[in-house]
């Protein structure tokens, strides 16, 4: 085992050369908190030890909130509470240097336990915020618990505690799944008594989350408060970011009210098989107004071979082993440089609809001296037209196809655009994301068969609801020829 930090602090303290000592021990602490919780930003103040001025500021990313953490060399009962008296409120943690004497689970009335939940103060050291680490690390989901603890943690959290509410989150994880009541019950109590309001609520409403996810009663849900709101980002994560969950009921229920965009702005580490089974089984509520297509090379070294979900520069992504599709709910929101690719020739053109069976209203060609449409007044699939074959023609070889309209069920128009590989609704349409990678990535992309087999049925066959329309995208019958 390595080093534990109560023991690095101890050996960063050095009598002999007091102003380096401080510097160490400031770092090493700041490094317990780095690891409790990676989010946190730490500012470390020119004081050290003082009865009111902090020793450390923390601050969250998109919280306006900070917490003031007071290092503290004497660990005895009598000066925290003094402390308390001084300093205590909902915004301090009181960080002791050295080991406490007394035991370390806070009793029933314990008096300085209970005067720091009543301040909103927390009371740790190196060895309970160590307990949250070494227990994350056996169970990923008290991440959520180690990094609340630092923004809304209360009362005396030493390593007993740590280790009780750090097994109480793990333990109420796996009774949510289950529905065992009892054991979500005791969870909750937990979680009440050592979280903030804020705090309590958010992991409250993941305990609930995963308890209607599999298959419960919302309304028996056992918890003493009541739970308001959806499950919030992080709590999002943290439950993607977990070992594989493979029932897709599950998915399906923590994600019905989920946008492409709330997805989209989630940090997770990648790959995630959590992600992939989330999107697959909620692709009927996903909408996105663009799809920007960048091409690449199929590397040999890849592990990840064939489709999947990612998260890249905030936008959902389908990447294959030639191209990466970027969907966004807005243009603002496409972060990816556009290709710059000739068009195509009116036959590949031809080629592709047919093959893939997609309607054609309108075409947009150029040669080297002018730009034409040809389309259809009534909206009618020209990619059958003797015409265009003819009209072709005289237009001669170097002719290409800048853009096309292809047409969607619902009389839905999306407009692909061959040079940048871009496809989008006019206005303010969306699509359902399974219609709009399909029909973009068959039109700019020239796929293989084996490759349009792939796609329709990742996009079609991995969702237990196809959308209402998906046989004119996937199924043979009831498409026309």
């Amino acid at each position: 085992m390595s080093t534990s930090y109560a023991q690095s602090v101890r050996n960063a303290i050095d009598p002999s050369d007091p102003r380096r000592s401080v510097h160490a021990v400031k770092q090493t602490v700041i490094n317990e908190l780095r690891e409790t919780d990676s989010r946190v930003s730490v500012k470390s103040t020119e004081y050290f030890n003082h009865a009111f001025a902090p020793d450390l500021v923390l601050r969250w990313p998109q919280d306006n909130g900070t917490r003031r953490v007071f290092l503290r060399t004497d660990p005895d009962p009598v000066y925290l509470a003094q402390d308390l008296d001084i300093a205590g409120s909902p915004d301090a943690i009181f960080f002791s240097l050295a080991p406490s004497e007394r035991a370390t689970h806070p009793q029933a009335g314990d008096p300085l336990h209970s005067t720091a939940l009543a301040s909103g103060a927390l009371l740790t050291d190196a060895e309970g915020l160590q307990e949250f680490i070494e227990y994350r690390r056996e169970a990923p989901v008290v991440g959520l618990a180690s990094s609340a603890i630092l923004q809304g943690g209360r009362g005396l959290v030493q390593r007993q505690k740590a280790f009780e509410l750090s097994r109480g989150i793990s333990d109420g994880f796996a009774a949510a799944q289950v529905l065992d009541v009892p054991r979500t019950r005791s969870a909750t109590q937990v979680i009440g008594e050592i979280f903030d309001d804020v705090r309590r609520d958010r992991l409250t409403r993941f305990l609930h989350a995963v308890w209607v996810g599999s298959g419960g009663d919302a309304a028996n849900f056992p918890a003493d408060t009541d739970v308001v709101g959806p499950l919030d980002d992080e709590a999002l994560a943290f439950l993607l970011d977990l070992d594989e969950i493979t029932d897709d009921t599950f998915w399906r229920r923590i994600g019905r009210g989920i946008t492409l965009e709330r997805l989209s702005s989630l940090v997770i580490n990648q790959p995630s098989s959590n992600l992939q089974r989330l999107v697959s089984n909620n692709l009927d509520v996903l909408h996105a107004k663009l799809c920007r297509i960048v091409l690449s090379q199929p590397q040999l070294w890849d592990e990840q071979a064939g489709l999947r979900w990612g998260i890249d520069r905030g936008m959902l992504t389908l990447q294959g082993d030639r191209f990466t599709a970027f969907l966004a709910g807005r243009r603002e929101d496409l972060n990816v440089r556009a290709e710059d690719v000739d068009g195509i020739s009116v036959g590949e053109l031809v080629e592709r609809a047919v093959r893939h069976r997609i309607s054609v209203a309108q075409l947009e060609l150029s040669t080297s001296r002018r730009t034409l449409t040809y389309g259809s007044d009534r909206v009618e699939d020209v990619a059958h037209d003797e015409e265009l074959s003819d009209f072709a023609d005289v237009l001669g070889p170097t002719a290409r196809v800048n853009a096309a309209i292809a047409s969607l069920p619902g009389a839905r128009n999306l407009r692909c655009e061959f040079n940048s590989l871009t496809g989008h609704g006019r206005t303010a349409a969306k699509f359902p994301i399974v219609e709009l990678l399909y029909t973009a990535l068959a039109l700019m992309v020239n796929l293989t068969e084996e490759e349009r087999e792939e796609i329709s049925a990742f996009l079609s066959l991995r969702s237990i609801s196809r959308l209402e329309h998906s046989a004119t995208l996937f199924d043979s019958e009831g498409l026309r020829d």
